[in-house]
């Protein structure tokens, strides 16, 4: 999984048996993983936290690609700069806990580097997924690029009771002309969101031992993001097929996993806006983030991240 967002806080303690193969700082050029923002190492401990606090896929190699600075934004030329370096390391699955605008498409290219570099990744058969954004409150009318891509997965939130959050954005499938630019209908299963995953109060890890704390609370899609990135990589453990090695992967294997989501998603019956084809192994079940051992600290970051154009 690689992993682009503020960075990685290595020293930490949930992150000491972390199997990362990977860093690249695309923000200050440093050699050595660090995190002066937070949000990337929230976002690492969803996956792959191992202590106090138990990720999806706690045995996952991680690439973490730096390209969010201490404001938690970025340009979209830096991150698809990253985007483009996870493909390269040949990653399986890109997860995207951030958002922005759409570009406009310009025949087979887009004005916005970010979701061309992301197009490219599709195209090489490499797995993205997004955020779905977190204006649900004050819609604008459909999820955030580039969770918007067609073969993206792009992930809504829900909480414990597995209620839609009400931050989480509602996707636009009919399509429109105005606001622009221009929304062309969507069809399963394709239609935004896929699914959603926790993003209500999710217990994350703290970089830096912020405040004293080393774990808090989180409410965003991010964390709906980095959750479904985990599940999708013990997905791809057990359908070796479905990777992205050599002939292997490839848009038939997107299409097979868009298939399996929307056959084991539990929930409502065909895609509602909202919660796309429902919840992906409802995580207060079957799932670890909400069974940790520790108090959780009264500490709340929120946002899908973000870029600047």
């Amino acid at each position: 999984i690689c992993v682009v967002d503020t960075g990685v806080d290595t020293g930490h303690s949930d992150l000491a048996l972390m199997n990362l193969v990977a860093w690249k700082d695309f923000v200050n050029d440093r050699p050595n993983p660090y995190d002066d923002q937070g949000h990337g190492t929230a976002m690492v401990g969803v996956i792959a936290a191992n202590g106090g606090l138990r990720g999806v896929a706690p045995g996952a190699e991680l690439l973490v690609a730096k390209a969010m600075g201490t404001e938690g934004q970025g340009d979209d030329e830096t991150l698809g700069a990253a985007v483009d370096w996870c493909v390269i390391e040949e990653a399986d699955i890109i997860s995207l806990s951030l958002g922005g605008a759409p570009g406009f498409d310009l025949i087979l290219l887009s004005t916005d580097a970010l979701e061309q570099s992301v197009q490219n990744a599709l195209d090489a058969g490499v797995f993205v997924t997004a955020a779905a954004g977190n204006d649900g409150e004050d819609d604008d009318g459909d999820v955030e690029s580039p969770g918007s891509i067609e073969n993206v997965i792009c992930v809504g939130g829900i909480d414990r009771h597995d209620v839609i959050w009400t931050g989480s954005s509602e996707g636009d499938n009919n399509g429109r002309i105005f606001p622009l630019p221009p929304i062309l209908p969507r069809s399963d299963p394709d239609k935004k969101p896929e699914l959603v995953a926790p993003g209500k109060d999710v217990p994350v890890l703290i970089a830096n031992k912020a405040d004293g704390l080393a774990w808090g609370h989180a409410s965003g899609t991010s964390a709906s993001t980095a959750w479904m990135s985990g599940a999708l990589a013990i997905l791809l453990e057990a359908r070796p097929d479905l990777q992205h090695e050599g002939s292997a992967g490839g848009q038939t294997a997107i299409n097979s996993v868009k298939d399996w989501i929307e056959e084991t998603s539990e929930g409502v019956s065909g895609h509602d806006d909202h919660y796309g084809a429902a919840h992906r192994q409802s995580a207060h079940r079957r799932g670890s983030l909400f069974r940790t051992r520790f108090q959780p600290a009264k500490s709340t970051c929120t946002g899908s991240g973000g870029y600047l154009r």
